[in-house]
């Protein structure tokens, strides 16, 4: 086996990881928006949560250097639809984690806003 063939395998094996992890994170939001409040065991979800989103940021730039690392040492054509459709559903993904779905999370230990955490869920 090749190192090309190793980081094609290793580039699936993340994406079907960060599909777990996302839906780790769906679930969690899910638990937290059932009771969203101010409470110390609310908290203490969102703090999970919030390790969960890191580990999924981290998977989702582990999945798209695999990715370009893949098209760069294989015979792919920068030209083709679908590298730049990957690479762009991958940064929305990632901008998406950071700028939306961590700030609703933090939301709903302050102030319990069901709303927010229903927009985390529904980006997910």
């Amino acid at each position: 086996m090749d190192f090309y063939q190793i980081l094609i395998t290793t580039h699936i094996g993340v994406g079907i990881l960060l599909f777990g992890v996302a839906l780790v994170s769906v679930s969690v939001a899910v638990v937290s928006a059932v009771h969203p409040a101010a409470d110390r065991s609310n908290s203490m979800l969102v703090e999970r949560a919030n390790t969960v989103g890191l580990i999924e940021n981290i998977i989702a730039c582990m999945v798209t250097i695999t990715g370009l690392a893949a098209v760069f040492l294989g015979s792919f054509s920068l030209s083709e639809l679908w590298l730049w459709i990957s690479l762009s559903i991958m940064v929305f993904y990632s901008l998406m984690l950071v700028f939306i779905t961590k700030p609703a999370r933090l939301r709903v230990t302050k102030g319990g806003s069901a709303t927010k955490t229903g927009m985390t869920v529904l980006f997910h």
